[in-house]
């Protein structure tokens, strides 16, 4: 069985490899523009810090972070050795454990489906209406406290994936909701050009509307028996190495499970990954 999955692995890969090496050539320069591109191994971690972490820390290239619970100076010492630290933002959904943010919006930014807010309970969060004024200007403002403030080479931005899962069935909405997302995007941009941008999910939406603000792009449960054989997953490592050679969007890959041969997978496609098979808040 093991010899058959290596076998797919390389068949697999190499029809990607042949493509993209007339790709890779002529794009070169975007790549190397993006301050992702040397990252060669990361971290997400989503809970509070503690002096040995901190110190942990500074092995990785990038470090993604909840950064509500660090200070500017912890910030500063897990830099110290070149480690870039990105800071979580959600942006499609309202958390209610985030009070101080949550307290901050009014009815007009959440999203209104059969005159209710649509709500996940697996996370207590809200969908947020991203066409919204006020909530664009809300998320600019944590976006300035959370990661400018405090010394964040870049964002994390998750949920962004939301909109093409949200609104894929009314062509409408989900043209509105990319088109909000951009102009956010845009503005965080004109706001702090040397802020970098990385989206979590939302690839027709990246492909679309996003891609011009962005550095880097996040898949998440990106496992090997759930894509070798898979025509829409295939179609979708292909759209974004499309990305990131035309473009310079680096593609950044997490797994849960099969770790050696989803991170084969990955690395075969020239993507960034991370195994974890514990949770974000588990070190």
């Amino acid at each position: 069985m093991k010899k058959q999955i290596r076998r797919s692995i390389l068949l697999f890969s190499s029809l990607f490899l042949t493509g993209s090496a007339l790709l890779l050539s002529s794009h070169l320069n975007a790549s190397e523009q993006s301050p992702l591109a040397e990252v060669y191994d990361y971290k997400i971690y989503y809970d509070a810090p503690t002096p040995e972490r901190l110190q942990a820390m500074t092995d990785y290239d990038l470090m993604i972070i909840e950064p509500v619970y660090y200070s500017q100076a912890q910030i500063e010492q897990i830099q110290e050795s070149g480690t870039l630290v990105y800071g979580y933002i959600n942006t499609m959904e309202a958390d209610r454990w985030n009070t101080e943010l949550f307290n901050q919006l009014n009815d007009d930014d959440f999203f209104i489906r059969d005159g209710e807010r649509v709500y996940y309970s697996e996370w207590d969060s809200f969908l947020t209406d991203i066409t919204s004024t006020h909530y664009q200007n809300v998320l600019s403002k944590e976006v300035e406290k959370q990661i400018v403030d405090k010394g964040l080479d870049g964002a994390f931005l998750d949920t962004v994936g939301n909109i093409d899962n949200e609104h894929h069935h009314d062509s409408g909405l989900l043209q509105d909701q990319r088109e909000g997302m951009a102009d956010w995007m845009a503005s965080v941009k004109d706001e702090h050009p040397d802020l970098s941008l990385m989206q979590n999910w939302g690839f027709d939406t990246l492909t679309t509307a996003t891609s011009p603000y962005v550095d880097g792009i996040m898949w998440e449960s990106f496992h090997f028996s759930n894509l070798v054989a898979d025509e829409w997953a295939q179609d979708q490592i292909f759209k974004l190495r499309k990305v990131r050679e035309q473009q310079g969007v680096e593609v950044f890959t997490v797994s849960q499970k099969e770790g050696s041969e989803s991170t084969s997978l990955a690395r075969a496609n020239r993507f960034k990954h991370y195994h974890s098979p514990e949770s974000y808040n588990e070190w």
